[in-house]
């Protein structure tokens, strides 16, 4: 087992304290952080479950906040949504299998996704999605996430964080 370096923890404790935007940059920090990953973004699920929408990012840029999409019928929302189990594409082949953008994405020079579900209480409250080049998502890249992802859920507690 491995404990959180002191200055991560010290760091995460003052921006849980500072509120959902120091979270974010701090989050984005650390996964951007994992060897590959470009760009870090997480989504909310509206409480009526109708939409998504970006809440926070490493890439303002390019994906900005405020991005809403609909929840429908898709293989991303399914996956997500339904079934609470992640996307993993690591390579433009197995992105495309989920995300219509990926010519987009690749355009951007990104090769690879990775979007995993928040689940809080039995729902999908968010998403962190990571964006990294093709064949990223090696185990241990995967393994530094999984890490990381208990303490991206606390983003996902704040009140009102998934009301758009």
């Amino acid at each position: 087992m491995s404990v959180i370096d002191a200055a991560i923890a010290k760091k995460l404790a003052d921006a849980l304290a500072d509120g959902p935007s120091a979270l974010f940059a701090v989050l984005s920090e650390l996964f951007t952080a994992v060897p590959g990953i470009r760009t870090a973004t997480f989504i909310a699920t509206a409480p009526d479950r109708t939409v998504t929408h970006r809440i926070g990012t490493s890439n303002p840029r390019d994906f900005p906040i405020g991005n809403v999409d609909p929840v429908d019928d898709s293989p991303w929302n399914r996956r997500i949504l339904v079934e609470k189990k992640p996307v993993i594409g690591d390579s433009v082949e197995g992105m495309a299998a989920f995300i219509p953008e990926t010519d987009g994405l690749v355009a951007m020079g990104y090769g690879a996704c990775s979007c995993f579900p928040i689940v809080i209480a039995g729902e999908t409250r968010g998403v962190v999605a990571l964006l990294g080049s093709a064949g990223v998502f090696t185990p241990a890249a995967l393994a530094q996430i999984d890490a990381l992802l208990p303490i991206a859920a606390l983003t996902f507690t704040f009140a009102g964080i998934s009301e758009r």
